[in-house]
């Protein structure tokens, strides 16, 4: 089994791996409010299922239910309604061609991130599939004609059965780790008749997690402390155990003091006060994507302004490319990267854009300008915070 915060074990990676040649694994999963499954270890998955496929002929799956589902052929029109499934399903296809329906969530991240501007399709999708309680909207969904429809199997039977008594097929998915995010990227990738592709984007994020590794045995020195929101601007909450963000801040060499000994009560994403993260006073704040909040708002704000971040000025604004930073996804890679130098400065190896452009030439066959990665980075936002002109052009 892996330690806390490691990735998952290699034996497991090349099940992955070894099916995806023969074309491929099924389990999805979606969402960054979600913890993994209690006593699951942080970057461990939840367990496979085998799936086939040809990559242009019949392909079989099954999902996170343990339901097999069938296809004649690639699938060409999904709707996703967990949150990063769309954006992932995009970059696998490197195409916006075959996504026909999101989440309104996911919409806002194509909309307000790159992602709308690589594929300016992609605005376009239709964003009213689903409740923000994900519950479907069935009717919409038919007139997309879907060949599969992606939805959570945790939310109970309200959210699954309406669609497939409706004769549509779903595939059932759970999330919450790097392990996950491989066997979405392995799903999509067979779906979608490009079972190769998985190989390649998972072995590129097995390359920035060695090299990540090896940085912060480099240069990690102490345990700087480092606070998530989740949500800021309407009540607080701060990632807790068995969170993605909770992993990445040890990847770094970083403590989260939610998970300390004086942490939280519960996993995933928790409610708190100001009093608390007061008390925990992290070195550095990180400020999600799923609301408006920005370093401005604590560094005005004369409740914060004895916390240790903001005295030094380290309140930073998570970035956002073709998806939302915060959790798993196919940019994973980067935002370790990013996370790395704001707790560790250092102009050491190839800078943060120029691993984006390579990146964003893989992932979506596009070259970013120095503005694109400006607005991926909000450095217009996190212009004021300290060391962020490492990231300058």
């Amino acid at each position: 089994m892996s330690g806390a915060g490691e990735p998952p074990a290699l034996s497991r990676r090349d099940v992955l791996r070894g099916a995806a040649l023969l074309g491929g694994v099924g389990l999805l999963a979606a969402c960054t409010d979600r913890p993994a499954p209690p006593g699951t270890p942080t970057g461990a998955g939840t367990g496979t299922a085998p799936g086939t496929g040809t990559g242009t002929g019949a392909i079989t799956v099954t999902d996170q239910r343990g339901t097999t589902l069938t296809f004649d052929h690639p699938v060409t029109r999904i709707v996703t309604l967990p949150m990063p499934a769309a954006s992932l399903a995009i970059a696998v296809d490197a195409s916006a061609e075959h996504v026909v329906g999101m989440h309104e969530a996911s919409w806002t991240a194509i909309r307000d991130g790159i992602l709308g501007k690589i594929f300016p399709a992609a605005t376009g999708i239709a964003h009213d599939v689903a409740g923000q309680d994900f519950t479907p909207n069935v009717e919409s969904i038919l007139a997309l004609r879907p060949d599969v429809v992606v939805q959570w199997a945790e939310e109970g039977t309200g959210t699954i059965a309406p669609l497939e008594n409706a004769g549509l097929k779903v595939l059932g998915v759970t999330y919450g780790t790097q392990e996950d995010l491989e066997t979405w990227t392995t799903l999509f990738a067979t779906l979608l008749g490009k079972p190769t592709r998985a190989l390649d984007m998972i072995a590129r994020n097995d390359e920035a997690l060695a090299e990540v590794k090896a940085r912060t045995a480099k240069v990690a020195r102490g345990s700087p402390k480092v606070v998530y929101f989740n949500r800021f601007a309407a009540g607080l909450k701060v990632a807790g155990p068995q969170t993605y963000n909770d992993y990445y801040i040890r990847l770094v060499g970083a403590e989260n003091p939610a998970t300390g000994p004086a942490g939280v009560q519960g996993a995933g994403m928790v409610g708190v006060d100001a009093e608390q993260v007061l008390r925990w006073d992290p070195d550095v704040v990180l400020l999600g994507n799923f609301d408006g909040a920005m370093p401005d708002d604590l560094y005005r704000d004369p409740v914060w302004a004895s916390l240790a971040a903001v005295r030094t000025r380290r309140v930073y604004k998570v970035p956002l490319g073709g998806y939302r930073w915060d959790p798993p996804g196919q940019e994973s890679g980067l935002m370790w990267r990013w996370l790395s130098h704001v707790v560790f400065p250092g102009d050491d190896g190839p800078s943060l854009r120029d691993r984006m452009r390579e990146a964003y030439g893989f992932l979506y066959d596009y070259r970013p300008t120095d503005d694109d990665l400006d607005q991926v980075l909000w450095s217009a936002a996190n212009h004021g915070s300290a060391d962020y002109g490492q990231f300058d052009a």
